[in-house]
């Protein structure tokens, strides 16, 4: 735009050279003066004018650009990975803790089986050590209730190995590693923390409330 306007002005220079006569001198004539007086003014509103185009208008200035958003973020609507610490489970030495995720896998993806009632049975054995039975007693067992996460915790269990009971009132079962015949036995020991980890089912035997 600089080298327009220079260009602009060397050809408004070059008009006046022709129609004044040459440079502005004091001995001009009146009317001389006049004329050349007039033909510096064009010059400067010409020069003005191109000065004024460098600016753009309204119509072609940068549009403003929009405020930037700010997101706010509902941790229940992220799917982010709980992390437990199993370190926070007491125990002594003499008992020892469990913990486990219950996971139901759905169409819509994996869902934590929440506020289900989670008990331990106690695992018998025959004359050979073969274990045959898991015996468990409603009004005596240790129990847990899964959490929002789909976890069972138990603290102060005393060592022994157990089986692991879905309780849904009217009935329990036995829990099986899906698609296996083989139950979830486990070994407590006292001073240690047993994590049976994630437990995925493609079904359970739940309450309609709960699936």
């Amino acid at each position: 735009m600089i080298a327009e306007r220079r260009a602009t002005a060397l050809l408004v220079w070059v008009a006046y050279q022709r129609l004044a006569g040459g440079a502005f001198s004091p001995k001009c004539s009146e009317d001389g003066m006049k004329r050349q007086a007039y033909i510096l003014v064009m010059v400067l509103l010409l020069l003005g004018c191109n000065r004024r185009e460098d600016i753009p208008s309204a119509s072609q200035a940068a549009p403003p650009q929009p405020p930037a958003m700010i997101v706010a973020t509902d941790e229940s609507m992220v799917a982010t990975p709980v992390v437990f610490d199993i370190s926070t489970l007491k125990t002594t030495a003499n008992t020892g803790a469990l913990t486990g995720v219950l996971i139901l896998k759905t169409d819509a993806g994996l869902k934590p089986v929440t506020d289900i009632k989670i008990a331990l049975g106690e695992t018998l054995s025959d004359d050979d050590d073969i274990e045959r039975i898991v015996a468990y007693d409603p009004s005596a067992a240790p129990v847990s209730y899964t959490n929002s996460t789909g976890r069972f915790r138990f603290e102060n269990l005393k060592p022994g190995r157990y089986g692991l009971i879905l309780d849904i009132v009217l009935s329990s079962f036995l829990l099986f590693q899906e698609g296996t015949p083989n139950a979830i036995l486990f070994d407590i020991t006292a001073g240690e923390v047993t994590d049976l980890g994630r437990l995925e089912y493609s079904e359970l035997p739940l309450p309609q409330s709960r699936r």
